[in-house]
């Protein structure tokens, strides 16, 4: 994985095949590379000379067409931390181990410098490297026919990485939600919205929002109202195990059940 578009990437992109395929292909390292069709036909990439000699020995991918559960041991993320969950993203069971090399501004979850690749490479395909496990939630959208109110609509199930965020979106009008905990209900929430998020989330939005930052080894969720009309809800931590949900607030007002909206 990489990110798209951006000026010395190709380079950059090359050399990470050069070391996984190995002077004499993939058949000398006994590996499969894959590489995203859509990066396979970015400009900067095909018109680079060194790129016919690679293009053969690699597979590709599309996103939501190629199920990739069972056909990568390995993850290789070039850019920012949002190249980072994208790669989380196409992996909607078990993720492969992720290894991270900082190309951006700002980067909480890429710890690796590109400047020396092939030794920290080497070094995890060898056996020496230390995993750190993260929690990713489970997302389950149910929605109703906005005509009857009913239900129908195929519920949508997501694993997130970072954090889901239920807000207002480009309405004017405050969202009104109620938050249940292990189905009890334990309070509501009128404002900008609310941020569910894992410890690696809590990095995020969440801390942007006045939440404080949590520990990846903590087993934990944290529940961050955005810009609150009320003085007592504050950002909690609630444990992993608990099962949150979050439902738009009943109203004779239609215009108030609309503002709700989903985002990951």
């Amino acid at each position: 994985m990489r990110r798209r578009s951006a000026e010395g990437r190709p380079m950059r992109s090359r050399q990470p095949l050069t070391v996984l395929l190995g002077k004499g292909g993939g058949a000398e390292k006994r590996m499969l590379v894959f590489v995203e069709a859509s990066v396979m036909e970015e400009s900067l990439v095909t018109s680079h000379s060194g790129f016919p000699v690679l293009k053969d020995k690699l597979m590709s991918f599309r996103e939501g067409q190629d199920d990739l559960t069972d056909k990568i041991d390995f993850i290789i993320c070039l850019g920012g931390d949002g190249t980072l969950l994208y790669a989380s993203s196409l992996f909607q069971q078990s993720v492969p181990p992720v290894m991270a090399f900082h190309l951006g501004s700002l980067g909480f979850l890429t710890p690796f410098k590109f400047d020396n690749f092939q030794d920290q490479v080497t070094n995890v395909l060898e056996g020496h490297a230390a995993l750190t496990l993260r929690s990713r939630l489970r997302c389950i959208i149910l929605r109703k026919d906005q005509e009857t109110g009913k239900g129908g609509c195929p519920p949508t199930n997501l694993l997130v990485l970072n954090e889901v965020v239920i807000d207002r979106g480009p309405s004017p009008y405050l969202s009104n939600i109620d938050l249940y905990l292990d189905g009890k209900r334990i309070t509501s929430v009128q404002g900008d919205g609310l941020i569910v998020s894992t410890p690696t989330g809590s990095t995020a939005y969440a801390v942007a929002a006045g939440a404080s930052m949590i520990h990846p080894s903590v087993p934990a969720i944290m529940v961050t109202p955005i810009c609150p009309h009320s003085l007592s809800f504050r950002p909690i931590v609630v444990p992993a195990g608990v099962e949150l949900k979050v439902r738009t607030l009943l109203s004779s007002s239609f215009l108030v059940r609309k503002t709700v909206f989903i985002g990951f």
